[in-house]
């Protein structure tokens, strides 16, 4: 039979019951360490004597009411005459004077009092104070049979049980009620796993656990957010694969159909064929721009899912950035004069940083190309990389008609195209841009120069 762990409420339990009890052990031994016989009994017998000497002023009904009102327990009072007669109240058996003398263990001497300690088969302390009544000299006398001499033990003791009675349902209180928010927390977490993302914690009070209810919940509207996220992201790759896709078969049926119709039967047919030759080339070279368009879509959807688990497992080590930098715009230049758009430079020499030499790689390339594809031939692309405080700013500006405020917010957002239709492309390159360098501790930043767009990079530098 598998062994049933403890719950928290059950560990909280048991720990301030040990607490209590624990507590109240030490109390109990202070109490013992520090209890004074002597000192109660001085205390006791100057009281005592206080009270004899007004002894005159009370009269005998006032007397015997006191001696009731006294006789609780095993205490009694009476008066003695010089003989050691009782003359009034009630003396506990075997407290005669003569007894009291041959039994003595300790005594206390006091003006016109005397208070002892007696050896008796129930030890007992006896204070007798000499007085006068009537003009006659008498004794009060007062004892404390020994188990009034400990009834703090008793009073203690029962005061321990009741305790424990009452620690056990506080502490089964309290554990019930610090655990339930934990159970509530369990319960939620157990709930977000299961995949439903609409259920809150209350956030009341201001102690730890209220601040776990409060993180657990920024976790899930976290989670939440990067759920829809991902289902836009999901639904957007698919709505562009589909769009590859759709092209893509239509230039196959488009090629199909021209190799049926046009199947070679006679000399005369020799010019519509070069005809349908040229036309299926222009067909098949859209269809290897759109599986290129497909490939690089895959590509460039799979870099942000690992971009996005990689977290803090950068593995950044010290980059000359100047130098990659100028590879990559190198490498861009071929291509830009292809299309007729010059590609201006000014980057900065020995410029250092910490980061992953492809992803910033892959970035710069990013930049560029997206610069590339949205400026006409009668243009032109200037990229440059300055030291600016603690941080690098690697900037590409191209001549393109300033953008709307929208258009600005939503350009790094994933398969966002400013101009839709205008050119080829998946829609993820300024996405890749911004989550590459959030990655490195840095961000990018799109805005309009006069008749340019500007994407701004900045990257911070090493300590």
């Amino acid at each position: 039979m598998k062994q049933k762990k403890p719950k928290l409420w059950h560990k909280i339990f048991l720990y301030s019951f040990l607490t209590i009890m624990i507590t109240q052990v030490f109390i109990l031994g202070w109490y013992l360490f520090t209890y004074d016989i002597d000192l109660r009994v001085n205390t006791t017998a100057e009281y005592l004597i206080e009270l004899a000497r007004n002894l005159e002023k009370i009269s005998d009904t006032e007397f015997e009411q006191f001696i009731k009102v006294y006789r609780v327990g095993n205490r009694r009072v009476w008066l003695e005459d010089p003989d050691g007669q009782v003359v009034m109240g009630e003396a506990w058996p075997g407290m005669t004077a003569g007894v009291r003398e041959k039994n003595v263990s300790k005594r206390y001497e006091y003006q016109d009092a005397t208070a002892l300690v007696l050896k008796t088969a129930e030890p007992s302390l006896v204070i007798k104070i000499n007085s006068f009544r009537n003009q006659r000299p008498i004794s009060v006398c007062f004892n404390w049979q020994r188990s009034t001499l400990v009834q703090h033990w008793g009073v203690f003791l029962q005061g321990v049980l009741g305790l424990i009675g009452l620690s056990l349902m506080l502490s089964l209180f309290t554990s019930k009620r610090i655990s339930k928010p934990l159970q509530d927390l369990r319960n939620q977490v157990l709930i977000v796993a299961s995949g439903d993302l609409s259920l809150r914690l209350p956030e009341t009070g201001e102690d730890e656990v209220a601040d776990v209810s409060k993180a657990v919940n920024i976790l899930t509207d976290s989670l939440s957010k990067h759920m829809i996220g991902m289902r836009q992201l999901m639904a957007n790759m698919s709505h562009e694969m589909r769009s590859c896709v759709a092209n893509l078969s239509m230039c196959l049926e488009i090629l199909s159909g021209q190799y049926k119709t046009n199947a070679p039967s006679s000399k005369a047919a020799d010019s519509t064929i070069a005809t349908s030759v040229i036309n299926s080339s222009d067909h098949l070279n859209q269809a290897r721009l759109e599986v290129q368009l497909l490939e690089n879509m895959v590509a460039s959807g799979l870099l942000g899912g690992k971009l996005d688990l990689m977290h803090e497992e950068l593995e950044a080590a010290p980059l000359d950035f100047s130098s990659l930098c100028r590879q990559v715009w190198g490498r861009h230049r071929h291509r830009t004069a292809l299309k007729g758009v010059p590609l201006n430079g000014d980057i900065d020499t020995d410029l250092w940083l910490m980061g992953d030499e492809i992803l910033l790689d892959r970035l710069l390339d990013n930049v560029l190309d997206n610069a590339l594809k949205y400026t006409e031939p009668d243009g032109q692309i200037t990229f440059s990389l300055k030291a600016h405080l603690n941080e690098l700013v690697a900037e590409c500006i191209n001549t393109h008609p300033p953008l709307s405020e929208e258009q600005l917010t939503n350009l790094c957002l994933p398969y966002y195209r400013a101009e839709e239709g205008r050119v080829y492309g998946s829609g993820l390159g300024l996405y890749l841009v911004k989550k590459i360098a959030l990655l490195h501790g840095g961000k990018v930043t799109v805005s309009n120069r006069r008749g340019c767009v500007a994407v701004t990079i900045s990257l911070p530098l090493p300590n």
